[in-house]
């Protein structure tokens, strides 16, 4: 459960017409392992695929399993990886904007202990000042309301820049064009040819099957993590 609002503030924010931050850091926090708990699974899949293929192609001498064989682990070192590799910068992003969180709903606290000693204050030398303190807080409440939503807009600037160059960049930048380049990459590659002509049919299709199995293992993988992620309670109580 992500950190609320003290009680004896309650009436504080009610006063500003301020609404408490209401997102569970916490929540951003487990998304973050999340990523980075998919990315380690993901990683897993391909490393198993590695381990099978090269088993599959020990020895092997037709030219055409060793042209699949070079796609696959040209298109792994060129693409797949550097998908991976940009992961653990996206999980770091979401934690960078958990602690931002943290940072707003900590700032608005301070204002709001603040204001509720101001009015506190005037409240107490009320009949001395014959009621003007008291008078005065419509001004007091504007200008902490006001002070309130400086802060706030500045840290909310701050933490979109953050997330635009950790999160939204990775995901439209080298995750993206990962994708594409898996997607188009060749399914065998020229390589050094060696020079034996017969076919392998059978290794090659059991090199297809370890491919489309992996294939099948990261999309469970992908389709649970969306899941779960979905279900978070980012929305605080």
């Amino acid at each position: 459960m992500g950190m609320t609002v003290p009680g004896e503030l309650d009436f504080v924010l009610d006063l500003l017409g301020y609404e408490w931050p209401n997102v569970d850091e916490d929540a951003v926090r487990e998304a973050a392992q999340m990523v980075r708990r998919l990315e380690e699974d993901l990683r897993g899949t391909l490393n198993d695929l590695e381990v099978r293929v090269n088993e599959l192609g020990d020895g092997a001498k037709a030219q055409s399993t060793n042209a699949l064989i070079r796609a696959w682990t040209e298109n792994r070192t060129a693409n797949m990886d550097s998908l991976l590799d940009a992961m653990p910068g996206i999980a770091t992003g979401i934690d960078v904007a958990a602690d931002a969180i943290v940072g707003l709903k900590v700032k608005v606290i301070a204002e709001l202990t603040i204001t509720a000693a101001q009015i506190a204050a005037a409240a107490a030398t009320a009949v001395v000042t014959a009621g003007l303190s008291v008078a005065g807080n419509a001004a007091l409440i504007a200008a902490r309301k006001k002070a309130l939503d400086i802060a706030t807009d500045l840290l909310m600037e701050e933490l979109i820049g953050q997330i635009a160059s950790m999160v939204v960049e990775p995901l439209t930048g080298t995750i993206a064009e990962a994708a594409v380049s898996i997607a188009s990459a060749p399914l065998v590659s020229d390589g050094d040819a060696t020079a034996a002509t017969e076919l392998s049919y059978d290794v090659m299709d059991q090199i297809a099957t370890a491919l489309n199995d992996c294939g099948t293992d990261q999309y469970e993988l992908c389709t649970t993590f969306a899941a779960e992620v979905s279900a978070l309670p980012f929305a605080g109580s």
